[in-house]
């Protein structure tokens, strides 16, 4: 659901940037990349998750990730 919002985010962004005046498009630019980087790190604990299986230190070390994505 999340994966969907962004990309939703990500092409609206997009779109403004293209449409927008210089200070609407550093700011669609930034928040494109700020999608971007949290797409990124979803993917990135979504493997960690498949890597870690039952693994609570590593299960941990994963909730790290989704945490700095908030």
């Amino acid at each position: 659901m999340k994966f969907r919002n962004a990309l939703f985010v990500m092409a609206t962004v997009l779109l403004l940037t293209a449409c927008g005046s210089s200070p609407e498009k550093q700011k669609a630019k930034a928040e494109a990349e700020q999608t971007k980087e949290e797409t990124k790190t979803m993917q990135e604990y979504k493997s960690c998750l498949k890597k870690a299986k039952t693994d609570a230190e590593k299960l941990d070390a994963c909730e790290r990730l989704l945490k700095a994505n908030e």
